[in-house]
Order: structure tokens, then C-alpha cells, then sequence
């Protein structure tokens, strides 16, 4: 069983940031890779099968996404697990268009996470399965959780001591970097998405869900949804 992070970007920018990925093994040795996100259709759509095609999930993976999972529920501008862990995306009730902050963002994750569960079959919290340590396919806040393990004393992210930090951090948490070099934070945000999975198997006491349960509507759009988060 492998334990994925994917630290996402917006697919929609003129040049999409790669993803960022880290692989965590059961024994806790992490490593990184990046992928690129496929390229938008002729109607500037990103389509479930160039999804999936992209980001290749083994039969046994565990997938924690840092990016959001659903909509919120009809009528709210935010969901409940986005405003109760303060994330600076807020996902609306329908799908955004692209051109406002976060906007890509937001619809790619949404695109994302409905092309996962229905094409990779991968189970969900809530809608699959009510157990953490069942299900395969998450989502997480890093900027909550780093708070949670250990707010301002890790210092900014961008900067190489908040970075050694947040490694130092993970380390402490059971993770084993390889090699000598200083992860970028997009990929220690991964990591810390794939710590959270590795926790749901190997300590699911230490990670709980924060939020309003995800559905489906009866369009077939996902809704709402549980972020994972540490304590």
C-alpha cells in the first residue's frame, strides 16, 4: 500500500504549475515526482478521461488531495469544512468559471475528485464508507494542519528555515526523507497530504474529519465533504 499527497494547482492558468506529488511507503520513507495536468480540450474543458490518464492510481493507493473534493451545498458560498479550517478557497455552490482567484483551482479539484471516484473507483469518505481507515480517497487543508502541528513556530513556508522546519516536523512524525536536499514547500505540502493518509492506517486516533458529510446531488454532482485534519 503506497500513500499518496497531490499538492494541486490551477489546470486552468495560462502555464499550469506541475503537480507536486509525494509517495509515502508503509515504513514511512517518503519520496517526490511531479505530473502535469493534461491539456484542455477545444472547448477549454478538462475531460474525466484525460483526468485519469494523467494521474494513475495503483489498486491498493491511498490518495490525499490537497484541492477541494465538492461543491458546497445549494444556496451556501462556502462549505462548512472550508470555513470552520479557514482555507482562503472558498468553493461556491455551482461550478466556478475560471478568471477569479481560486477559481481554477477550485474547479479542478471538482473535476478531479468526480473523475477519481467514478473512473478509478476509489472510495470516499462518507459517500463509500464512514470509516477513515476504509476509505482511499481524501482531501486536506496543509495550511490547517501545519497550524495544528505546529503554527507559527514553523515559521513561513516559503522560506528555507520554515521549510526545514516542516521537514523536521514530518520526521518527527514517522516520515524518512531521502537524500540531503530541502524539499519546496508545494512538495512538503504533499508530503504532509500523504502523512495524513499514512495516519488513517497507522494511527487513525491521530486524524479525525472536519466538516459536513459529502453526498450526491441528484444531478450527480458531489457535495459538501469532510476534510481530514490532524489531532
Amino acid at each position: 500500500m503506497r500513500f499518496l499527497g497531490w499538492d494541486l494547482s490551477d489546470p486552468f492558468a495560462r502555464r499550469p504549475r506541475a503537480v507536486d506529488v509525494a509517495v509515502v511507503e508503509e515504513d514511512g520513507r517518503v519520496a517526490f515526482e511531479q505530473w502535469a495536468w493534461p491539456a484542455l480540450d477545444a472547448a477549454r474543458h478538462l475531460t474525466p478521461q484525460a483526468l485519469l490518464a494523467a494521474c494513475p492510481v495503483g489498486p491498493t493507493d491511498v490518495v490525499v488531495v490537497d484541492g477541494p473534493q465538492a461543491l458546497a451545498r445549494p444556496g451556501a458560498q462556502v462549505r462548512e469544512a472550508e470555513r470552520l479550517l479557514r482555507a482562503p478557497g472558498r468553493t461556491p455552490d455551482t461550478l466556478p468559471v475560471p478568471g477569479a482567484p481560486f477559481s481554477g483551482f477550485v474547479r479542478g479539484g471538482v473535476l478531479l475528485f468526480a473523475a477519481l471516484h467514478q473512473g478509478s473507483g476509489l472510495p470516499l469518505l462518507d459517500l463509500d464508507t464512514p470509516h477513515p481507515h476504509e476509505a482511499r480517497l481524501f482531501e486536506a487543508f496543509p495550511g490547517a494542519t501545519w497550524r495544528q502541528l505546529g503554527g507559527k513556530a514553523l515559521g513561513k513556508k516559503t522560506t528555507p528555515e520554515g521549510r526545514t522546519a516542516r521537514r523536521a516536523r514530518l520526521e518527527a512524525e514517522g516520515l524518512r526523507f531521502s537524500g540531503t536536499g530541502l524539499p519546496t514547500h508545494d512538495a512538503l505540502d504533499a508530503a504532509l497530504c500523504a502523512w495524513l493518509g499514512w495516519r488513517t492506517r497507522s494511527a487513525p486516533e491521530r486524524v479525525h474529519a472536519v466538516g459536513t458529510p459529502l453526498w450526491k446531488d441528484a444531478e450527480g454532482w458531489l457535495r459538501e465533504g469532510r476534510i481530514l485534519h490532524a489531532g
